[in-house]
């Protein structure tokens, strides 16, 4: 007991993998370091994904040598390598790699952390991303899910140890600096217009297409416009959506590269809601920041989706990936809200974004941390 008590005490080691633009970390790590955490990236010393994903293995020794006891996974797509693209021979590579690589991890010492943003990575990465999971979860010490509709379905898939610690809110790294009438003016829309927002990396699982086709349907009486606005990195996929904007009548407005967060707030202060046409799904910061400026959202309804309260959002069941008649209900039903009931969904939606501040993100995950720490001292 007395050495757990002495281990906990002393300062924590955190190295995390892979670092990602998306605010997400540093919203949390910045609490974690406040609470006197040591945290360092595990990023590779050169420009080279590719380069980088080979001396990954390496670096976990650099660390561990450095005093670092606690891998934190949030993701797999370093090991994914940009130039391999459909070869079967490299993702099977990448996969023996990725197992290597937990199996050292874990036999320096680490204790193995993930959180789990996606069940499985979109696009795919390994040869077998299912098998790449299973070699994840029974590595991790403990699992971080971001809802509870997600911790029940990693519960399912075996996984023990599971906390959940959702999202905060994501008002704080997007500033606004002008007004919603200005915001609107600036982009172009008229007053009267009800503007539905898609935003985020725009990748087809996203279902930005299908949101496309609903549009091009509606009928010349209606107010709905449309801006999907997030980097497209792959060239198909913007061409159909340049293509499919095209038959919209002017409907559309299409930003696809990357927008700087000082920018997208002014996408976000011009829009009335938010519409999310997933395919698939885990978790979606994307509808948590839409949610932290009180945009209801119009969802498919996925399970990874259920825990969004229906006072903040308008479900609709996809038929399948080609018709869009759900949607289009979707979106009918929207603009057929009274003032006051979409006042309230946006009064429901802010309430939800905002019920988990950063500070408790961050304190919650330092728990998880101590525990692991704690827990393999009791073994000891």
């Amino acid at each position: 007991m007395r050495s757990s008590a002495i281990l906990v005490k002393k300062r924590i080691s955190v190295l995390v993998t892979p670092r990602d633009p998306n605010p997400y970390q540093e919203l949390l790590y910045k609490g974690v370091r406040d609470a006197g955490v040591r945290v360092r990236y595990a990023s590779g010393p050169t420009s080279s994904q590719s380069v980088n994903a080979l001396l990954a293995p390496a670096l976990l020794i650099w660390y561990r040598v450095q005093g670092f006891r606690i891998l934190h996974i949030h993701w797999t797509f370093q090991f994914d390598l940009p130039w391999a693209g459909q070869r079967g021979w490299v993702r099977r590579l990448m996969q023996w790699w990725f197992r290597f690589y937990l199996a050292l991890g874990v036999f320096f010492g680490y204790k193995i952390i993930w959180t789990a943003h996606d069940l499985l990575p979109y696009p795919q990465i390994f040869n077998d991303d299912s098998r790449a999971r299973e070699a994840l979860i029974s590595n991790s010490r403990a699992i971080v899910a971001l809802s509870e509709s997600s911790a029940n379905e990693l519960r399912s898939l075996g996984a023990k140890r599971v906390h959940v610690i959702p999202f905060g809110s994501y008002v704080e790294p997007y500033p606004l600096t002008i007004s919603k009438e200005e915001a609107r003016a600036s982009l172009g829309f008229e007053p009267d217009d009800l503007v539905a927002i898609l935003m985020g990396r725009i990748e087809p699982y996203k279902g930005a297409d299908l949101l496309l086709e609903a549009v091009g349907r509606l009928p010349l009486t209606s107010r709905i416009k449309t801006m999907i606005v997030g980097a497209c990195n792959d060239d198909a996929y913007r061409s159909e959506l340049v293509d499919l904007a095209g038959h919209t009548a002017w409907r559309a407005k299409l930003n696809l590269e990357w927008v700087p967060e000082d920018e997208l707030g002014l996408y976000l202060q011009a829009s009335d809601i938010a519409v999310f046409p997933f395919r698939v799904i885990t978790n979606s910061s994307s509808i948590v920041l839409a949610a932290s400026f009180g945009l209801p959202v119009v969802i498919s309804d996925l399970p990874m989706l259920r825990d969004i309260p229906e006072s903040a959002a308008i479900r609709y069941t996809p038929t399948n990936e080609v018709e869009t008649d759900s949607l289009l209900s979707a979106l009918d039903q929207v603009e057929r809200l009274s003032t006051e009931e979409y006042l309230k969904m946006c009064t429901a939606a802010s309430e939800w974004a905002h019920r988990n501040d950063w500070s408790s993100v961050a304190r919650q995950t330092t728990e998880v941390y101590k525990l692991v720490l704690s827990s393999e001292a009791k073994s000891e």
